[in-house]
């Protein structure tokens, strides 16, 4: 599933993840700039948080109240292996009911659970691309 979208288009867009999303693991991939964070937020306020959301890049977990309940978002660009992943307890947040992952690519080979993929791309300088793949992991 793909949307084109500009800066304007950030409820759309954050719309068009809510509809799309098969599971409560959001796994935000894109470059730097790409406007990972800006579109989280978004979504964030979509879904009912009323806290101010911002980038996790130093602290690497930030934690936001919803109506659901808990929604945790985390930024693995800093992490360089899977023992510092594994140090910080990340898969144990994964039974809350919303965690969006920046920069997953460290931790995307370890995930045994269902999870949504995003990925944001350059159109141009004020638009962007997302891309939406689902992933199911079936347990026999």
């Amino acid at each position: 599933m793909e949307l084109t979208y500009g800066i304007s288009d950030l409820i759309k867009a954050s719309q068009f993840i809510l509809e799309n999303s098969k599971s409560n693991l959001l796994l935000i991939s894109g470059n730097v700039g790409a406007g990972k964070t800006t579109l989280i937020k978004n979504y964030c306020k979509l879904i009912g948080v009323n806290e101010n959301v911002s980038s996790p890049t130093y602290t690497l977990i930030n934690e936001y109240d919803f109506k659901e309940g808990l929604v945790v978002h985390m930024d693995l660009y800093r992490l360089k292996n899977v023992e510092e992943l594994n140090n910080l307890g990340v898969t144990e947040y994964f039974n809350n009911k919303q965690v969006i992952i920046e920069w997953p690519e460290i931790i995307i080979d370890e995930i045994t659970t269902n999870y949504t993929h995003i990925k944001i791309s350059y159109f141009d300088d004020n638009t962007r691309i997302i891309n939406i793949s689902n992933h199911m992991i079936w347990v026999f």
